[in-house]
């Protein structure tokens, strides 16, 4: 009886385990002179070679803050990750509908 007891828990923890999700976190790295806060209140970046970057937020960890207007035009090393979104409509409610977006989180100002 106690090594089906055994088997039961071992088979419990199994499947338990098997359940859990393993999320991956990839860092990114770009430099890009910061151009503006869209009207969809990203951030929008352009790296040297003129490529569009738009940002959706930036971690509260960060002591830089975009808004202020003395950032305008100035580069930075910006370190980035994409994250997973869920939208929501006019009035606030979340569709289902879910978005990837870049997520800045750590900015270092270059001049």
């Amino acid at each position: 009886m106690k090594t089906a007891y055994r088997v039961a828990i071992l088979l419990l923890i199994s499947i338990s385990l098997s359940f859990t999700n393993k999320i991956i976190v990839s860092e990114n790295a770009i430099t890009a002179t910061f151009m503006e806060i869209t009207e969809e209140d990203y951030f929008k970046f352009i790296t040297p070679d003129k490529q569009e970057v738009l940002f959706y937020d930036i971690d509260e960890e960060v002591e830089i803050s975009l808004y202020d207007d003395t950032y305008l035009n100035k580069k930075f090393e910006i370190t980035w990750v994409e994250k997973e979104i869920e939208l929501s409509d006019d009035e606030g409610d979340l569709t289902g509908e879910k978005k990837k977006v870049k997520s800045i989180i750590s900015l270092k100002l270059l001049n």
